[in-house]
């Protein structure tokens, strides 16, 4: 049984973690380039939109710095004394800073990077395996799939959920279930977001054509 943190370092960890997780580097990195990344392809400030419209190599970095900030937030709230399950707080927060940023008007990306970080630092025994398959499916299938992180990591997370419930992983069930359950619900934040840019792109086209009639 781990003992409860203190309310403050809870609102630290949690604190910390959102501001590097709203640090904006699709959004640099692609103006490094002079383009605006929520103005391109999906519009979303994520690696694989700037893989895709600004440079492949941009795109890596970019993954690897949003990574490392998800890792990043992990190891800064275990020097804090938060074990096991309260780790869940500082990874739902660097999701949330991922996804609304203050310094992008609250856009963002899904935060699949992110959260690479996040189960690396929480997990890591059960992530290595589950990684391996992300990266697979990310490159082998990236011209092929609309959102190839997003099919890594559905793909990767059952490997994730397998090896973490294993009596060989070093890991709490709960944890491992909190952990998936942040990577459903970046599923289902990706799939909101889409669902309305397209009805926005119809109601823009449809105006377009009233306008055209006229």
């Amino acid at each position: 049984m781990v003992d409860a943190p203190s309310f403050s370092l809870l609102v630290v960890a949690a604190v910390v973690a959102y501001f590097l997780g709203s640090v904006p580097t699709a959004y640099l990195a692609a103006r490094l380039y002079g383009k605006d990344i929520f103005q391109v392809g999906t519009r979303q400030a994520g690696a694989t939109n700037v893989w895709r419209e600004v440079s492949r190599s941009a795109g890596a970095w970019v993954f690897f710095i949003d990574s490392a900030k998800g890792l990043l937030a992990i190891v800064i709230a275990r020097l804090l004394g938060l074990e096991a399950v309260w780790l869940l707080l500082p990874a739902t927060a660097v999701i949330l800073g991922h996804w609304n940023s203050p310094l992008t008007r609250f856009r963002g990306g899904d935060g699949v990077s992110s959260l690479t970080g996040v189960v690396l630092g929480i997990t890591p025994i059960a992530a290595l395996p589950a990684y391996l398959v992300i990266g697979f499916i990310t490159i082998r299938f990236n011209s092929k799939l609309d959102h190839p992180t997003l099919w890594g990591a559905v793909m990767g997370y059952v490997v994730y959920i397998s090896t973490g419930l294993s009596p060989l992983t070093p890991a709490m069930p709960i944890v491992v279930m909190g952990v998936t359950g942040l990577g459903v619900a970046i599923l289902l934040h990706s799939m909101v977001y889409h669902r309305r840019r397209l009805g926005h792109a119809e109601l823009t086209t449809g105006g377009d054509d009233h306008r055209q009639k006229q």
